[in-house]
């Protein structure tokens, strides 16, 4: 019988092929045929990140991109993940570097808080950077609040399922020259 990891693989790889097929990719609650979501055995629901992964966590992944560090809903405080990816991004820098930190937040709430948040957001990954060697006079901090969304969720989900698939809205962009 195979592991609940491995179906969860084997189940990634088929919607997979049929969303890049099909064209419609969508990232949150991944639904079946007939419209209801998709759940495990265990009732839980089953994520899409728009881009064929599928998983049964909400939470955000930089996959392959050392340069975005993402937040929880309604948050600014540092993941333990994000800050051991920001130490090695700080060691391997340099102190002559320009960094551009630009924060951004999910769609939900007000414009004017959300801009608010995704400085916040910048602010501490600066913050951080410079407690690890990097040079504030080189740092730039900016913040874009919900204006530049990197996901395309449907308007009909529950406030639920809105927040896991905006989850990728909620991050900071790192951008070095």
């Amino acid at each position: 019988m195979k592991s609940f990891s491995s179906k969860l693989v084997a189940l990634s790889a088929v919607f997979a092929l049929g969303f890049l097929l099909s064209g419609t990719a969508q990232a949150g609650v991944l639904r079946t045929a007939g419209g209801a979501p998709a759940l495990t055995k265990g009732g839980a629901p089953v994520f899409t990140s728009g881009n064929g992964f599928v998983t049964t966590s909400a939470k955000p992944r930089a996959l392959f991109d050392d340069k975005v560090v993402f937040f929880g809903f309604n948050r600014s405080v540092l993941t333990q993940a994000a800050k051991s990816q920001l130490r090695h991004l700080a060691a391997t820098l340099g102190k002559n570097k320009t960094v551009t930190i630009v924060g951004y937040a999910d769609r939900m709430g007000h414009a004017e808080y959300n801009e608010r948040l995704a400085l916040r957001r910048a602010k501490a990954v600066r913050d951080f950077l410079v407690g690890n060697g990097v040079r504030a006079k080189t740092i730039e901090v900016r913040s874009l609040g919900k204006s530049v969304s990197r996901t395309n969720c449907p308007t009909n989900l529950s406030r639920d399922e809105a927040i896991a698939c905006l989850s990728n809205d909620r991050r900071v962009e790192i951008e070095v020259e």
